[in-house]
């Protein structure tokens, strides 16, 4: 028996071959090329199944940028293509960030001019320089994106560009950019350092709030010089304090900061703290402005603001709090109950000042018996299902016997818990269907429609009233689940990158030239539109 069982133990321990890929009968080719018409050879192309998850399927092209995958079983695919020295897309993309063509294969199909156009990386060259203008050497030059996430605007990193150093003279050059808008700063001495205090981060063409920066467009393989930055001198501060638990107790652990996004309109990149072991923390090298500071241990978080105008700013306490916990149920309105609990509940954020820096809200742990629980939540918040089961959207969220459907709730603390939340799921879900066109009457299978709340008000993050849907390959399109009310629904030839499309400075843009619809419980509407543009 012990030998039988050594034996089973050896044969589990030996490296498992990889599942064979399932074979069909369908095909994809197409051509990698470059922007400006030549082909690209051995750039690489991947395959990947969005209906089953496995490894891709990898091909090369040959020298007239051709690839073939072959046997493919009918399915929705995505294809990809990458080369060094130019920026990878996905088929359907013109920027790496927005959303791709999915390629949808009937059985012993064959899709042909399945084509990606490869743009080569640009560059930002420019000068920084003292308010003297004399050149500023070792200065750190950041070129990012602002972009919106969740209908905010945040200053983002862009992957696999790096900060620069000036040299003697004050030059940079920063490369590896892809097409699209840019904000260039400039950093001497990091916030909660000693290098160097004095100079603010720096954005161009001279400002220290990021929402003022000029955006530098990037084109097809661009390079843009002499983006000049020139540094201004400010009066910094100290910041010093002390953490505390919920229970009183001084505490070692993280504590960053980052600008107050009530004062800059942006969500900034946090710093942290030099921490001491009885809790004491210090950021130094902090120029003026309205600040956030959070400190966390464990599932503990809190925070605390703080305006900085050229003096130090001493003994600030900041005390995290335990955490509320939701409690409820979820009912099924004029339904039978599901079979499967395909049901997500979360927390969703409603001030990104009293958001966790990193990391995502909490979600509710479902029971069998359709209750749930949601731990650890801290920061004010609205309650929404992210995910319903098929059929079903949400009716309304009831608090204590109150509607508390779209409400902001305080939570953090033990006494900010509740207990009796129900959440009322309904089978009579809105559908607006349709067809997008262009301008010649064909399908738009590369823009999208955008569904979106007549009412400003509804305009937040995370809002159940704004809706996106891209068009199959025929142009066709589906927005399901919204609530009843009054809606615009606007064509777009290609939507923002990320979540933009939620901004609202962009959705009054498109207020202007949107279709007026009204929708009532379970009504199914039906539109055609065509592209306007962004």
């Amino acid at each position: 028996m012990t030998s039988l069982v050594v034996v089973l133990f050896v044969l589990a321990a030996l490296p498992q071959a990889p599942l064979p890929l399932p074979i069909g009968t369908a095909t994809i080719r197409g051509h990698v090329v470059r922007t400006d018409g030549p082909p690209l050879a051995r750039a690489e192309v991947r395959l990947l199944s969005t209906d089953k998850p496995g490894p891709p399927r990898v091909a090369m092209t040959d020298e007239s940028g051709g690839y073939e995958f072959a046997t493919l079983p009918a399915g929705r695919y995505t294809v990809t293509a990458s080369k060094t020295g130019y920026v990878a897309l996905e088929f359907g993309q013109d920027r790496a960030f927005e959303a791709g063509q999915p390629i949808v294969l009937k059985a012993r199909e064959t899709r042909e001019r399945v084509d990606i156009a490869l743009p080569r990386h640009g560059a930002i060259m420019g000068r920084v320089v003292d308010e003297n203008g004399e050149p500023l050497e070792g200065v750190s030059v950041s070129v990012k994106e602002m972009r919106s996430l969740g209908g905010r605007r945040q200053l983002v990193s862009v992957p696999g560009v790096l900060p620069r150093q000036t040299n003697e003279l004050g030059r940079y050059r920063v490369y590896g950019l892809q097409p699209g808008d840019y904000v260039v700063s400039a950093e001497v001495g990091r916030v909660g350092s000693d290098d160097l205090p004095g100079y603010p981060v720096t954005y161009f063409p001279g400002t220290i709030n990021p929402v003022e920066a000029h955006r530098i467009h990037i084109g097809l393989s661009e390079e843009v010089s002499s983006v000049e930055l020139a540094l201004t001198p400010v009066r910094t501060a100290r910041i010093t304090g002390r953490t505390f638990t919920s229970s009183g107790e001084p505490f070692q652990a993280g504590v960053q900061m980052r600008p107050s996004w009530r004062s800059t309109g942006a969500i900034a990149e946090a710093v942290g703290a030099r921490a001491q072991p009885d809790g004491g923390f210090e950021f130094s090298n902090v120029p003026p402005g309205d600040y956030v500071i959070q400190a966390f241990k464990g599932a503990e978080i809190g925070w605390q603001f703080v305006t900085v105008n050229g003096a130090d700013v001493t003994d600030l306490a900041v005390t995290t709090l335990p955490g509320s916990t939701i409690v409820g149920r979820v009912t099924f309105e004029g339904a039978e109950t599901p079979a499967k609990r395909d049901l997500d509940i979360v927390p969703a954020p409603a001030d990104p000042d009293q958001t966790a820096f990193f990391g995502t809200p909490s979600s509710a742990e479902i029971h069998d018996d359709w209750t749930f629980e949601i731990t650890d939540v801290s920061g004010p918040s609205r309650l929404r299902v992210t995910r319903a089961p098929s059929g079903f959207a949400l009716k309304r969220v009831i608090v204590n016997g109150l509607d508390a459907t779209d409400a902001v709730m305080p939570f953090g603390a033990e006494s900010q818990s509740v207990v009796d939340v129900e959440i009322v799921l309904t089978r009579e879900v809105t559908r607006i269907t349709g067809t997008l066109s262009d301008a010649r009457g064909a399908p738009a299978a590369s823009g999208a429609v955008i569904a979106f709340a007549e009412d400003r008000e509804r305009w937040y993050q995370g809002s159940r009233f704004l809706a996106a849907s891209r068009p199959s390959q025929n142009g066709s399109f589906v927005i399901a689940g919204l609530p009843p009310g009054a809606y615009l629904v606007a064509p777009v030839d290609r939507l923002p990158d990320s979540d933009g499309w939620q901004d609202p400075g962009f959705l009054g843009v498109l207020a202007a030239k949107a279709m007026r619809v009204t929708l009532s419980d379970g009504q199914q509407l039906a539109v055609n539109v065509s592209v306007i543009g962004r």
